[in-house]
Formats: C-alpha cells, structure tokens, sequence
C-alpha cells in the first residue's frame, strides 16, 4: 500500500535536497550535468580550433587530473578570426607536434574563469566561462576539403 505524504514532508524532501541560495557554491553549481546542459543551449563553442600555443601538461598529485593549457584560433579569414584558451583536462597534446593542426571539440564542459594574480587566487571573472575540453580530435587533410 502506498504511503500519502502531505505537503510539509514532500517540501521538507525537496528542500534537503537543494542548497539555500544564500549557502550555494556557484562553483558546484556550474559542475551539474543539467547545469550545464543548459549552458550548451545558450552558449556556443568554435567547432573546430587552429592549434597556436601549447603549454606542458600539470598533473594535481592531490587529485590526479592532469590539466593542459591551449591557445588556439577559429574563424574561416583573418576578418572573423576569434583567438581561443582551452584547457584539457586528462588528455594531452604534443606541443611540438600539434602546433598549427586542426582539431575537433568532442567532448567539454564549462567551469568559472578564475583571476590570478601571481598564483594568488583573486576571485572568478565577471564575464567569460573556461572551456574545459575532454576529448579533441585532429582534422585530417581529408576531411578540411
């Protein structure tokens, strides 16, 4: 036999469940997956990257991730050219070998924009979201034409 619950325990359920918006990390609030989902309708990606500058790779020893640094460019002319900073996480690029090649974005997420100021944290960026790619794949010479 199912149980009736009345209005003050199904809002007391939903309420456990949810942060008070006064106590929400806006950090952890990014990282859920409809959070997110519904940040992808509004926001748009380039669809394929022009590999410019690549940083060596930094593995957290405290949470294993291993992070890299991109700067990159898209645009199809020199007129509507956008110049890119991508950050992989856990996957890697030769940065020798990737330098001037195209990419495909398969796979990100989006995270705040920290302000550093000499490795100081210095709170999150106003404007701007931090395109955190997973999965990348190279555009062969086949597949631009």
């Amino acid at each position: 036999m199912a149980k009736i619950l009345d209005n003050n325990t199904i809002n007391k359920a939903i309420n456990e469940t949810k942060s008070l918006f006064s106590e929400v990390s806006i950090k952890e609030l990014i990282a859920m997956q409809d959070v997110q989902a519904a940040i992808r309708q509004h926001v748009s990606i380039p669809g394929r990257v022009l590999i410019k500058e690549v940083r060596n790779s930094y593995l957290n020893k405290e949470t294993g991730i291993t992070t890299q640094k991109v700067k990159a460019v898209s645009g199809t002319s020199l007129l509507d050219m956008v110049s890119s900073e991508l950050t992989l996480v856990n996957t890697e690029l030769d940065p020798v070998k990737s330098i001037n090649k195209l990419y495909r974005l398969v796979d990100y997420t989006f995270a705040l924009d920290a302000n550093m100021v000499n490795r100081q944290f210095m709170g999150y960026s106003a404007k701007g979201l931090r395109l955190m790619v997973t999965k990348l794949e190279e555009i062969t010479e086949t597949e631009e034409k």
